[in-house]
């Protein structure tokens, strides 16, 4: 009986891990559409606010690797020249009017909108989440990502949903460490860029403030190498 007990967990927790490697797999050939190793584009923000006003942003984004990331602010000119750096998990600005450097949170809006540093800056999953799939149709995955216990995520929960036939991201939910559902990111307008085929459109909705930003990727492409002192923090606003 005992040896019984013992084979059925042992295939149980195959079939685990296999689900968990699956998983990971999927994930990682998401990020490397999303986050492609050494990497730069070209994004327009707008925030469309409840009071029906919008506000328009242009970043130039800069990648070293899925944890070392640099934004520099092109548009409106009261931002222009503001820089983020993501080095490991640390945020820090430069801010051009005051010409200081001040560390920021994960959770921090980018340009007073909907996305935050975070969804931006920190494209490193694998690392902070660990990856399920809860839930398979034909043309569908439904992957669990839920927070490493002592990870530097800012969310507790992600759900992301997936289509089969290409692997492209279709939504994500974002939930905090009590269950509520904080924001859904839509994933609109796969386009190629270069040899790569992504979304062009992220549409990220604030489920408590009803507001919501839309992202546009007008340039996007991997790259071999891009300058190291770009992402030095003693070099912000240089």
């Amino acid at each position: 009986m005992e040896k019984m007990m013992l084979l059925i967990l042992l295939v149980f927790n195959s079939a685990l891990f296999s689900e968990t490697n699956k998983a990971e797999i999927i994930i990682q050939k998401i990020l490397d559409r999303l986050a492609p190793g050494t990497w730069q584009g070209k994004y327009d923000f707008t925030n469309f606010r409840t009071d029906g006003s919008k506000h328009d942003y242009t970043l130039e984004i800069q990648a070293l690797n899925n944890k070392t990331v640099h934004i520099t602010f092109l548009s409106p000119l009261r931002e222009k020249g503001r820089q983020i750096l993501n080095k490991d998990g640390e945020i820090w600005s430069y801010l051009p009017d005051s010409r200081k450097v001040v560390r920021l949170a994960g959770r921090d809006s980018i340009g007073n909108g909907d996305f935050n540093n975070a969804d931006v800056l920190k494209l490193n999953w694998l690392d902070d989440y660990t990856p399920q799939i809860v839930k398979e149709s034909d043309k569908q995955y439904v992957i669990d990502l839920t927070a490493k216990e002592k990870s530097d995520a800012d969310y507790h929960l992600v759900r992301l949903w997936i289509l089969k036939e290409n692997l492209q991201p279709v939504q994500q939910y974002f939930y905090d460490n009590i269950g509520h559902h904080l924001k859904t990111l839509k994933y609109r307008e796969v386009k190629k860029f270069y040899n790569i085929e992504r979304p062009s459109l992220m549409v990220m909705e604030n489920v408590i403030t009803k507001q919501k930003t839309l992202l546009k990727i007008i340039d996007f492409k991997k790259t071999k190498s891009l300058p190291k002192n770009r992402f030095m923090q003693s070099n912000l606003g240089k």
